[in-house]
């Protein structure tokens, strides 16, 4: 996970437009308004989303079949933050 999927699914629970706010390099809104919400800022939300994303469903990547814990937007059907699901050792 980078911090700009960070900063798309803030938008997404925040109801905020990632593009517009980047296309118009207003991105310092994004964590104004996450920090007005919920009280957090942009370095502790992505801390929180690390620690979150291996208790997320598995999905399965379409293309390359890959396995991955994600938040996904079912609407646009995209994962917005993933990652690779961990091998079991054996």
């Amino acid at each position: 996970m980078d911090y700009y999927e960070a900063q798309e699914l803030a938008c997404a629970i925040l109801g905020l437009n990632y593009d517009e706010l980047v296309d118009e390099g207003r991105e310092s809104e994004i964590e104004e308004t996450l920090w007005a919400k919920f009280n957090i800022d942009i370095d502790n939300f992505v801390n929180l989303l690390k620690a979150l994303l291996p208790f997320t469903p598995v999905v399965k990547a379409g293309l390359s079949g890959s396995l991955y814990h994600a938040f996904v937007n079912e609407e646009e059907g995209i994962m917005i933050v993933k990652q690779a699901v961990k091998e079991n050792p054996t």
